[in-house]
């Protein structure tokens, strides 16, 4: 039971108001109307995003005192990085299963609108109070977690995908489950010590799911499904 049922109620309304399963790019996926080149501009595009995550992690890493926030920090930085394939392999796999090669997909230039996502993402965590980082990575890390195994189900039966493409979507529809817990249990117990209002807080969540919408926008304004 969290202690601060007033803030995740803005939290989750901030978040519904963006709700990436209501985007038509995602809608289209579902519903299996993208075409493989459609997938492969995705996957090239938001490469930049995953690839850039944990520089996000290591950002605010790197502004906190000793103690639990920062582990906690650590050990989802660890788990993007270092325990088993880094995260950015799997979806370069993704990627390669949608007909990429893997070295165009980590040399190719980001759009304007997925610069802008990571910049906000990037400003976010370096920037902001650690609380308010925190809500923005919520933000990303809970729609990933209800998106991802849809994702996965849907390449699978509409686009004839092999476990492998699939990898990085099933995972995360389990573990970003337990990050987006942790994020929400950090920032519950922390409230009351004042190291962040509920306002700077419910700012960088709509910040970061702002930019995950407008990120999908330019995606979409590139493939057919327009």
């Amino acid at each position: 039971m969290m202690k601060h049922p007033e803030l995740w109620s803005r939290i989750e309304e901030t978040i519904a108001r963006h709700d990436l399963l209501q985007h038509p790019f995602y809608q289209a996926w579902t519903a299996g109307t993208l075409r493989a080149e459609d997938l492969r501009r995705y996957s090239e595009e938001y490469y930049h995003h995953v690839a850039a995550f944990p520089t996000f992690l290591s950002a605010l890493h790197a502004r906190l005192a000793d103690g639990e926030l920062r582990r906690a920090v650590l050990r989802n930085l660890c788990e993007e990085e270092i325990e088993g394939t880094p995260h950015s392999e799997m979806w370069l796999d993704f990627a390669e299963g949608m007909g990429a090669q893997r070295d165009t997909v980590r040399e190719a230039t980001p759009s304007a609108s997925t610069k802008e996502l990571v910049g906000t993402f990037r400003g976010i965590a370096a920037e902001r109070a650690p609380l308010a980082a925190l809500g923005a990575f919520y933000a990303y890390e809970s729609q990933v977690a209800r998106i991802a195994g849809l994702k996965a189900q849907g390449l699978k039966e509409k686009y004839g995908a092999d476990a492998k493409t699939c990898s990085y979507f099933t995972l995360h529809s389990t573990w970003d489950v337990h990050h987006s817990r942790v994020w929400a249990e950090q920032i519950d117990s922390r409230m009351d010590d004042g190291e962040a209002t509920a306002d700077e807080i419910v700012a960088a969540v709509e910040a970061a799911a702002k930019a995950m919408w407008n990120g999908l926008d330019g995606i979409q304004q590139q493939c057919s499904c327009n």
